[in-house]
């Protein structure tokens, strides 16, 4: 993301993509977590981030050239002239910035889909599988030990 549109892009990102993306996989995972048992809440959480990876791995990212729009394109649909990629246009900002995640849409959508995989596989995921396995009394002796991990 850094290379194709600017270090500016991952706070772009962080707040108007992970942000959003991690609150929708919440409200989902508690939906689920009433439905389903702990091992198929495991599998249904796993299952599609993986299936996204191999699928990113095998279609998308090979493709990329002919699936994404050019940045002159994505530039002349937001009304950008080409001179305003210099610091002293009036078009610099925002709109620059998610013209250049619209044109490499691809890498956008890995690197939020990995910010909200690196949360739920930590944070949830781990979490889920230590409250499984160690029992409550010794709770106080191992939790300490996760969580310097």
């Amino acid at each position: 993301v850094v290379t194709e549109c600017g270090a500016e892009a991952i706070a772009f990102l962080k707040i108007y993509g992970v942000l959003p993306a991690a609150a929708l996989f919440i409200a989902l995972y508690s939906k689920m977590a009433t439905i389903l048992d702990k091992k198929p809440l495991f599998y249904a959480t796993c299952i599609p981030f993986f299936a996204f990876f191999f699928l990113f791995d095998t279609v998308i990212y090979p493709n990329r050239s002919s699936i994404q729009p050019s940045l002159s394109t994505v530039q002349s649909l937001f009304g950008i002239q080409e001179s305003s990629l210099s610091s002293s246009s009036k078009d610099s900002g925002a709109s620059v910035i998610f013209s250049k995640l619209f044109a490499n849409w691809t890498s956008a959508l890995f690197y939020i889909i990995a910010e909200v995989y690196s949360s739920v596989s930590v944070g949830i995921l781990f979490w889920q599988y230590a409250n499984d396995v160690v029992p409550v009394s010794q709770a106080k002796r191992f939790y300490p030990l996760f969580a310097q991990m």
